[in-house]
C-alpha cells in the first residue's frame, strides 16, 4: 500500500539560473505564488473527489457498508482547506474533513475549523497520514493529497531549487498560454511516498502553464518515475486553477494518475467549489466575507 502527498519545503538558495526568454513570466508565477500563500489558509471550500481503483479488490472496507468491487468510482465529498503544522510553520498543508461518502452522510458541515486548530498543534507527517487513513477507511486504497498548493513551490525563495525552459504555446480552454519545463535540481524533495512504515521523498518535474500576456498560472503538471527493485512507478497529476473572488487563484481540478509496470493503478479526481473567507479570529469562527472588489 502507498500513500502520497506533497512535502512543499524549501532552503536558501543562490540565484536561479532562469532563461532571460521566461524570466520575466517566472516573476510573475512568484508573485501569485505569494498571494496564495497570504490568502489560501483563510478560505473554507469543497472538494469532491472521484476515486477509480484497478485490479483486486480493496483491503479497506467501507464503514456499514458492502464492500467495494475493484474498477469501481468510490465519491468522498469534503470540507477543504489549508493551515500550517506546528513543526512546519513556513508551508500550507491541505487539510479536509469528510462530508459524505458514496452520498451518504458521515459528519456535519462546519467541523473543519476544529480540524484546523488541531492542524497547528501536530506532526506534519503524522497529520498528513491520519489524513490518508480516514481516506483508507471508507475503502480507498490508494490515495493521494496535497496537491492543492503545489504553486507554492515557486514563491521566490523556492525557484532558484528549480531549472526553468521554455516549451511551446498552446490554449487553455479559450486561453492562449505559454508553457514552460521545470526540474527540481536541488533542495529538500518536494513529494513524500508513504508505503508501510517507509517514507520516500521524490524530487520534481513537470510544464507550468502561464496566461498570455499576463502570465496568470493557468496549471501545473507533475511526472515522477520511482524504480525500485524490478518496478517501475509512474505519478502524474495535473493540478488546474481559476482566479478566485479573493485575489488569488485557487485550485479548481486535480487529475492523479499512478501506473506501476505499465498498468494503471489508480487514477483520483478532485474538484473544488464553494471557497469562502472565514473570520481571522483566534478560536477560526467561520464567517461569510464579501469578496474583495477590483
Amino acid at each position: 500500500m502507498r500513500e502520497l502527498a506533497l512535502a512543499l519545503g524549501f532552503a536558501a538558495m543562490c540565484r536561479a539560473e532562469t532563461p532571460m526568454a521566461i524570466r520575466k513570466q517566472m516573476q510573475r508565477l512568484a508573485e501569485e505564488a505569494s498571494a496564495f500563500l497570504n490568502i489560501a489558509p483563510k478560505v473554507i471550500g469543497e472538494e469532491k473527489l472521484e476515486s477509480i481503483v484497478a485490479g483486486a479488490q480493496a483491503r479497506f472496507q467501507p464503514r456499514g457498508g458492502k464492500a467495494k468491487q475493484a474498477g469501481n468510482t468510490r465519491t468522498i465529498v469534503s470540507e477543504y482547506g489549508f493551515s500550517t503544522y506546528k513543526e512546519d510553520p513556513g508551508n500550507l498543508h491541505e487539510v479536509r474533513q469528510v462530508l459524505t461518502v458514496d452520498g451518504a452522510q458521515v459528519k456535519a458541515r462546519g467541523k473543519l475549523r476544529e480540524t484546523l486548530s488541531m492542524g497547528s498543534r501536530g506532526d506534519a507527517d503524522k497529520l498528513k497520514k491520519k489524513m490518508l487513513q480516514e481516506f483508507q477507511s471508507f475503502g480507498l486504497r490508494e490515495a493521494a493529497t496535497d496537491f492543492g498548493q503545489i504553486l507554492l513551490m515557486f514563491v521566490p525563495r523556492g525557484q532558484p531549487s528549480f531549472d526553468f525552459a521554455p516549451l511551446r504555446y498552446e490554449y487553455f480552454g479559450a486561453e492562449r498560454a505559454m508553457i514552460a519545463s521545470y526540474k527540481q535540481k536541488n533542495g529538500p524533495a518536494a513529494m513524500t511516498v508513504f508505503e508501510g512504515r517507509q517514507v520516500h521523498r521524490q524530487t520534481m518535474s513537470g510544464e507550468i502553464w502561464l496566461r498570455e500576456p499576463d502570465g496568470l498560472p493557468l496549471r501545473v503538471t507533475v511526472d515522477i518515475l520511482r524504480k525500485e527493485d524490478n518496478r517501475e512507478t509512474r505519478y502524474t497529476a495535473v493540478i488546474d486553477y481559476a482566479m478566485s473572488s479573493y485575489g488569488c487563484v485557487l485550485p479548481a481540478f486535480v487529475s492523479y494518475k499512478e501506473i506501476s509496470s505499465g498498468k494503471q493503478v489508480v487514477e483520483n479526481r478532485f474538484h473544488y467549489s464553494n471557497f469562502k473567507m472565514f473570520g481571522a479570529s483566534s478560536d477560526l469562527k467561520f464567517t461569510v466575507d464579501e469578496p474583495t472588489k477590483k
